[in-house]
């Protein structure tokens, strides 16, 4: 019965994604990863965040599985290092803004890995920004003790967000799913829960992860 529903869930993936395609096409941003992306924390080993971070990859190679893609995220490394708050900011509002953002930080270049998180200290709009000809991606999650990071279950999933979009995901407009963003009016602290856990995707999101990452047998 799994067997049956996931092939159902892949068929009809791809009549979602026949549709979508046309009109969101596959730019630069939504370019799938051609290798299985390393991921760098770039921070401190005793960030609370770290083990966030390592739960966000679970949660997006759980759905991979789920939709019957072999791809997944590789390891998760942590090393100490911080991307200066300014820089950070200056990015983060540049990908607000629809700016294409061509310069990438000597601190990521340098940095093992392919999509590297930077936990900052920084008061910023948390941000993800890919280079793929270069096989990088930065996310950019700002200070823990900030609102609305500082809310219980909100840092968690502001971390899988900017890592859904470093897959090559946008925003939607359902206040209720893990994606959902600018312009809609749904902001990180409605992630705020007692209860630790995830926010989920769309039908039309996991469509276009299968057409992104594709099973194998198609």
């Amino acid at each position: 019965m799994r067997r049956v529903r996931r092939k159902s869930l892949i068929a009809a993936g791809f009549l979602v994604a026949a549709m979508l395609l046309p009109i969101i096409g596959i730019t630069q941003s939504r370019a799938p990863w051609t290798v299985v992306p390393a991921v760098t924390v770039l921070g401190r080993a005793d960030d609370a965040r770290v083990p966030l971070v390592r739960e966000a990859v679970d949660y997006w190679n759980r759905i991979f599985a789920e939709i019957g893609s072999p791809f997944r995220l590789g390891v998760v490394t942590v090393i100490a290092g911080a991307v200066p708050p300014e820089r950070l900011q200056g990015l983060s509002n540049a990908v607000l803004s629809g700016a294409r953002v061509l310069d990438m930080p000597s601190e990521i270049a340098t940095a093992p890995g392919n999509i590297v998180v930077a936990l900052s200290d920084g008061d910023f709009i948390s941000f993800a920004v890919r280079w793929p000809e270069r096989q990088k991606a930065l996310v950019g999650i700002k200070s823990e003790r900030t609102f609305p990071l500082r809310l219980p279950n909100v840092a968690r999933n502001v971390i899988a967000h900017e890592m859904g979009h470093a897959l090559g995901l946008g925003h939607n407009s359902d206040p209720a799913m893990l994606m959902c963003g600018r312009p809609a009016s749904c902001r990180p602290d409605a992630f705020a829960s007692a209860t630790e856990h995830f926010f989920p995707l769309t039908a039309a999101e996991k469509a276009m992860l299968i057409a992104l990452y594709p099973p194998a047998s198609r």
